[in-house]
């Protein structure tokens, strides 16, 4: 099964509703896919998909900072160097697979966040 609608298939199975912010949690997922070389479930153990996993690895980190959870779970075959644009990429991955779908910022608000990466916050209407 692709991917994508396995990510729109678990978020549906967490709120038990899909609207135009599950393709945003999509699109999450895809970016954590490319961050961390994994696949979105299978290989986490029982129940876990990649957003769960990335939650877990980076709330057992002793430093909290998103460098050092990019780090953490960066893929190893990738260059973190600029570690500024990986770190850009994870914050734009994670406000997209918010829990709740009215967090998660709209597809303009991600365009805006991945063609502005030296904004230092995620300040973008949802």
């Amino acid at each position: 099964m692709n991917p994508v609608c396995l990510s729109v298939l678990a978020e549906y199975a967490y709120t038990l509703r899909v609207d135009e912010k599950s393709d945003v949690y999509s699109f999450g997922v895809v970016l954590l896919e490319l961050i961390t070389g994994r696949r979105p479930v299978g290989g986490f153990g029982d129940g876990v998909d990649i957003v769960h996993w990335v939650r877990k690895v980076t709330a057992e980190l002793p430093d909290s900072s998103d460098t050092a959870a990019v780090l953490a779970v960066a893929d190893r075959r990738l260059t973190p160097e600029p570690v500024a644009l990986m770190v850009n990429l994870y914050k734009v991955a994670m406000a997209c697979v918010e829990e709740a779908s009215t967090a998660r910022p709209t597809m303009r608000g991600v365009v805006h966040l991945l063609s502005n990466p030296n904004n230092d916050g995620l300040v973008v209407t949802f």
